[in-house]
């Protein structure tokens, strides 16, 4: 029995909850909030009851909201039960918590992450795996994952409808952050202004190494022995189309697939889209130190924009277009408009959200969600919040003042089915549920990304999901007239970082020095994968046999020695985790 906070505080003006973890039976009652210091009684409230939640066996829950409280303290929570009083560990109620202290500290993970020494080095001149001949300057970039020292601009691409952003979105978050900082006019941001401007121009810098001369980029740096450097052991990387060698020595298709350049090359949804993305968001930012000019930046962009444009099919793994390419080319275009104010990207973009638009199928009148392919709902264990994002984005620039309506509309009922979604059972952290069709046509809900889908035998914790979920609601309650939704969605966005920074049934806080509980990387009983401090981990799963369990291996078992799906840290939860607090209105 114990009550699980937010282990970092709360923000004044967030939306403040906890959550007691009992037995069923035990009867919580009232609950106190005490200011440590004084003992002085600031708050008083009922708990409410929840429920236990689909097969977790983690007990069951009641809800505690203080929301009111905006005096700043530290403070702990005291819960009346059936078998006695319950008192939480301390915690803050500040100003700026979160998006000062928390966006630096992820802020300085990816300067940690940053290619350096031996691996820079080897990377001035580095040839091909594979069959393309040739030898490339593509130093810089950051290591992908605790685990993996590459450089990616997606993976899983053999999956065809769950290639996470990674490179490239993380280069262009950087960007973003900075424009809501300078947006907000608030002074203090002035210093984290300019740090995040460093890491997205540093990010900017490698994309820019890794363009390809047909125009698009090469898709990856691949280490494969990741804690060495060893000559000759690294190079350019491609994936096969139809098979993955991920977690074997040999892709099941290598003996039937020809490997050509654009195997090398990134499509739009491969990560291109958002690399055109923070080129073109570069060029409108001038940052001193940089190896390339704005001028070479928005080139590089266009020059990437009318080879993917024209040229897409070529560079996916199924010849077609799907929703995740048509998102990614969103944020191209809207960023290319902003950056040269050419018609050409306006009526791209254009284009490419009423393709979004048409792949939404409607629940009801209010509510629709976005089919990746026809009849096949999305899912994203990274980036379920970014068609929303993509069409807001594209709305900001849209001057036709109907059609501006009716992209925010869309984005409004994606984000009220979602959160329909969530309200369904038992669900006292407010964590989103997943629709997915199966092996057999039915459309399925559950709490965490599935074991089965056609990425296997990848899977791992959700917290960039969260995070771009809680960046989606705070960008849509921006925008909404409905002030019930409003609050529905702060509370929602509030919800998903309270999970990741330790409110959720581990009590772990999942940023590597903050907060209690840190997991920790073990790989065949060793802990040689010594995770980063202000770096975010995948976080929790469903259980390992059970897809409506729940599971965060933090020991070595006799079937788990390697707990890569729970403790490895990887750029897209971080990222993501930046874009969620840079969307805080301050």
């Amino acid at each position: 029995m114990k009550i699980l906070t937010n282990h970092l505080g709360y923000e004044t003006a967030d939306y403040k909850k906890a959550v007691y973890q009992g037995a069923e039976g035990d009867d919580a009652k009232s609950f106190r909030l005490i200011e440590e210091d004084s003992g002085e009684i600031l708050f008083t409230g009922n708990a409410q009851y929840a429920g236990a939640v689909d097969r977790w066996n983690t007990g069951s829950y009641w809800v505690m909201d203080f929301s009111p409280i905006e005096k700043p303290g530290k403070y702990i929570l005291e819960l009346e039960t059936a078998r006695g009083k319950v008192r939480s560990f301390p915690f803050e109620i500040t100003v700026y918590l979160h998006t000062m202290r928390m966006l630096n500290a992820v802020n300085y993970y990816f300067k940690a992450q940053r290619s350096t020494g031996e691996w820079l080095e080897e990377d001035r001149c580095l040839p091909f795996h594979g069959p393309r001949e040739g030898v490339r300057d593509v130093h810089g970039g950051w290591f992908d994952a605790t685990g993996d020292y590459s450089m990616r601009m997606s993976h899983l691409s053999h999956s065809t409808t769950h290639n996470p952003q990674q490179l490239g979105w993380s280069a262009y978050v950087f960007f973003q952050a900075a424009d809501r900082m300078m947006e907000s006019g608030n002074r203090e941001y002035s210093m984290m202004e300019r740090r995040m401007l460093d890491e997205g121009t540093f990010g900017a810098d490698f994309i820019m190494r890794m363009q390809a001369p047909s125009g698009s980029f090469f898709t990856s740096v691949l280490r494969i022995h990741s804690l060495n450097c060893v000559h000759g052991d690294r190079g350019i990387g491609f994936e096969y189309h139809h098979s993955s060698d991920q977690f074997s020595e040999k892709a099941e298709t290598a003996e039937e697939e020809t490997v050509r350049d654009q195997n090398y090359e990134v499509s739009f949804r491969s990560g291109g889209g958002m690399c055109i993305a923070a080129l073109a968001a570069a060029s409108r930012h001038y940052y001193p130190g940089t190896d390339y000019s704005q001028g070479e930046y928005i080139a590089a962009a266009k020059r990437a924009w009318d080879t993917l444009y024209r040229n897409n099919e070529r560079y996916t793994n199924d010849g077609r277009w799907n929703l995740i390419d048509e998102y990614c080319a969103l944020f191209a275009a809207v960023e290319l408009y902003k950056a040269s104010r050419e018609y050409e990207y306006l009526s791209r973009a254009e284009e490419m959200a009423s393709r979004i638009m048409n792949r939404m199928t409607s629940h009801g009148d209010a509510m629709a969600w976005f089919d990746v392919l026809p009849g096949e709902p999305f899912f994203s264990a990274s980036d379920e919040g970014m068609p929303v994002l993509a069409l807001l984005a594209y709305a900001e620039i849209e001057p036709d003042a109907q059609e501006k309506a009716r992209t925010e509309a869309a984005a409004e009922k994606a984000m009220r089915w979602c959160l329909h979604l969530t309200s369904q059972g038992a669900n006292p952290f407010g964590y989103p549920r997943y629709q997915y069709r199966d092996d057999n046509g039915q459309l399925i809900t559950r709490f965490f990304y599935c074991h089965e889908s056609s990425a296997k035998p990848w899977w791992q914790g959700d917290n960039a999901r969260l995070a771009s979920l809680s960046s989606a609601a705070r960008a849509v309650a921006e925008r909404t007239f409905d002030k019930q939704f409003q609050e529905e969605l702060l509370r929602f966005a509030q919800d998903q970082l309270d999970w990741i920074m330790g409110c959720n049934p581990f009590d772990a806080c999942m940023i590597e020095g903050y907060g209690r509980n840190n997991i920790q990387y073990f790989f065949e009983g060793r802990y040689d994968f010594i995770n980063c401090p202000g770096g975010i981990c995948n976080g929790i799963t469903s259980g390992l046999h059970d897809e409506e369990g729940i599971a965060f291996v933090d020991k070595p078992t006799g079937e788990v020695t390697d707990n890569w799906r729970w403790a490895e840290q990887w750029i897209p939860h971080a990222s993501w985790f930046i874009m969620a607090n840079a969307l805080k209105k301050r």
